[in-house]
């Protein structure tokens, strides 16, 4: 009789530990499947950012950058896969021109002249499937000027597009960081891929473990104020830079609601900087370098 009850004891304390064990790998797996899935659906769009949202990157057909008092006009070039061009400076006749001058910026187009407000994206249809965008951005250290570009529905890079090539997800790439705010946000120039500077604020550091080494990473913002940092960026290299991982390096953004004191980053969403396939942007140059051969995130662009 002792050894029933015994049994039976045993065998329900075995069958409640392996119910929990169940509901835990049950938990576990389900928090895996909804990791991957939100991986997932940040590469589709990712993947519709490039190419088949309406102002998607490889739509760009031309872009012109303006310093304070600078002008560029359109020209219907026809000739490779390109519609149109800019070209510096006032062009006799009638052309599509945009000025840019004590902050805002005036365009001539069909006989009409119209001002704009740079407090957002501004766009102006120009021909059916062509539109032209432009708002303010960094043009030298600290000082913003007028970035404008024409988009062309049509683009064939767009078309042809075979999507962007990421490492498979990997639940150790996503760790749990302290972070230490720098006592005051600290203007980092950065070097770009058009050969320009542009100034970043170094708000804090990041501090984790990632294959089992002790890290440091800067976390930078465009904001001044603590309080109004919406989005903290990571810029790094790491061991397969320029080999398997894009050789100037990646980027990281991660959404916060002022500065944390700790945060979670998921290199599983590790990205490009959009110059590694368009030459249309003013990106800067990673000099951060994780110590480790990290296959996690986007992969290396193809030539194009």
């Amino acid at each position: 009789m002792y050894c029933y009850v015994a049994f039976a004891v045993v065998s329900a304390l075995t069958l409640s530990a392996c119910a929990g064990n169940d509901a835990a790998t049950q938990g576990t797996t389900a928090v895996r499947a909804n990791a991957v899935a939100g991986w997932e659906k940040w590469r589709a769009d990712e993947n519709a950012a490039w190419s088949s949202n309406e102002f998607a990157i490889l739509k760009i057909d031309d872009a012109v950058y303006l310093n304070e008092g600078e002008s560029a006009w359109l020209t219907n070039r026809k000739q490779k896969m390109l519609e149109y061009k800019w070209m510096l400076g006032v062009p006799r006749g009638s052309h599509f021109v945009v000025t840019y001058a004590k902050g805002k910026a005036k365009v001539a187009h069909e006989g009409e002249i119209q001002t704009f407000d740079l407090d957002k994206m501004q766009r102006v249809n120009v021909a059916p499937g062509i539109d032209v965008r432009f708002a303010l951005t960094q043009v030298n250290p600290g000082v913003n000027g007028l970035r404008v570009m024409v988009y062309n529905q049509g683009h064939p890079l767009a078309r042809d597009f075979k999507g962007l090539e990421h490492f498979p997800y990997d639940p150790a790439a996503v760790v749990e960081a302290t972070f230490e705010a720098s006592p005051s946000a600290e203007g980092v120039d950065f070097q770009t891929s058009r050969g320009w500077l542009k100034r970043i604020n170094r708000v804090g550091t990041a501090s984790f473990t990632l294959g089992g080494k002790a890290i440091k990473l800067g976390m930078y913002s465009d904001e001044t104020d603590p309080k109004k940092v919406k989005q903290l960026s990571a810029f790094f290299l790491d061991e397969l830079s320029g080999k398997e991982t894009y050789g100037v390096g990646r980027y990281l953004d991660i959404d916060v609601n002022g500065l944390p004191e700790r945060l979670t980053i998921d290199f599983n969403r590790a990205y490009n900087p959009n110059c590694a396939r368009s030459p249309h942007y003013n990106c800067p140059y990673a000099v951060e370098k994780i110590p480790l051969e990290l296959r996690a995130g986007e992969k290396i662009p193809p030539k194009h």
